[in-house]
């Protein structure tokens, strides 16, 4: 086995031509070929025999929650959208043809070929253990003539990664730098650097800009970062706490934000104008998320629907809990009862 990916290796030509093209920024320089962070999910092959190294861990689709916030943009110019830990970039190119036109960057420890785009939105049906068969590999893939990921930075997130603040519309990060910055056994020092890395991410959302977290820490140390560190604008969608181990998204929306002003709709929405937190059962938030986009096109259907929700208080918790007709279901949501949970601001409580 050679020490680097062969000269010959079709899929590094292309991650070749985008360093010549100015389209990969490495924050450390390599030296042939071999990058000084190491990163046990990459996907890239160390010879040409095996030139890419698709699993399950580097290949993960764009989530149904994440294709829901990104049609909010839709009707939205110039979306820029950025993946933290793109993998292979399975989820980048599901974005682009989902949203075409969308400029696509990216922060990772090893860089994607950008000229070629996986065909299938999920590739595990598709992708198998690393052949060596080429063709193998190329049937995976379509070739584009532009790259469709503009940008590439190489590097740790977020102690050498510096990005111009309030650039993007949408965030995503799906078991990437900021997950595996809230790593269990991480002592308080290296935590104080994962609330850092939150902190950095949201100050690259725009006023109008999502971020969307797919796994949380399991201990509800991201979620509480989350609710510390943004601004009292900022609309924050986590799923209640349970005494079971979780691992559940975490969504933050800027005041300006599509699912934001949709959340708070006219006040008759599931957040009043005085919440800002929003903790849902677990199988309620795509539901949620589900209805608040089919109903962009419907919008008085969703403002009748809404004006039919009913709401208890509970005394001195500063919590409402939404339920529906007879307290069974939210004729609106389709939720059940307890579900839903809306909060003022962080104190209140984690249960």
């Amino acid at each position: 086995m050679s020490s680097g990916p062969d000269q010959s290796n079709w899929y590094w030509q292309g991650i070749r031509q985008a360093e010549q093209d100015g389209l990969i920024y490495y924050a450390c320089k390599k030296t042939a070929n071999q990058f000084v962070i190491s990163d046990d999910y990459s996907h890239l092959g160390h010879d040409d025999a095996t030139p890419l190294l698709l699993k399950y861990t580097n290949a993960r689709p764009l989530s149904s929650v994440a294709r829901q916030i990104l049609a909010l943009y839709r009707s939205s110019p110039d979306i820029r959208f950025l993946e933290l830990g793109p993998g292979a970039g399975v989820a980048c190119a599901a974005v682009d043809r989902l949203l075409p036109g969308t400029k696509i960057d990216t922060i990772s420890l090893t860089p994607l070929n950008p000229y070629l785009r996986f065909r299938w939105d999920d590739m595990y049906e598709h992708m198998t253990e690393p052949n060596s068969r080429e063709k193998r590999f190329l049937r995976l893939y379509s070739s584009c003539r532009s790259p469709f990921v503009r940008n590439q930075y190489i590097g740790q997130f977020s102690r050498e990664i510096s990005l111009p603040k309030e650039s993007y519309h949408f965030i995503y990060e799906n078991h990437g730098a900021i997950f595996y910055n809230f790593h269990p056994d991480r002592s308080s020092d290296l935590m104080q650097l994962s609330g850092a890395s939150i902190s950095v991410a949201l100050s690259l959302l725009r006023r109008d800009g999502t971020m969307l977290i797919m796994a949380s820490d399991g201990r509800h140390r991201m979620e509480d970062a989350l609710e510390s560190i943004t601004t009292n604008t900022d609309v924050i969608v986590t799923c209640k706490r349970t005494s079971a181990y979780h691992s559940f998204p975490c969504i933050v929306a800027r005041n300006e934000s599509p699912l934001s002003t949709r959340l708070r709709e006219d006040n008759r929405g599931l957040l009043r104008k005085a919440e800002r937190i929003l903790r849902l059962d677990a199988q309620a938030l795509e539901k949620i998320i589900s209805r608040i986009v089919n109903c962009e096109s419907r919008p008085d259907h969703h403002h009748r629907a809404s004006r039919r929700i009913s709401a208890k208080t509970r005394t001195g918790s500063g919590c409402r809990e939404w339920n529906g007709p007879g307290r069974r279901r939210h004729p609106s949501y389709g939720i059940g009862d307890d579900c839903v949970m809306a909060f003022t601001n962080s104190s209140a409580s984690k249960t």
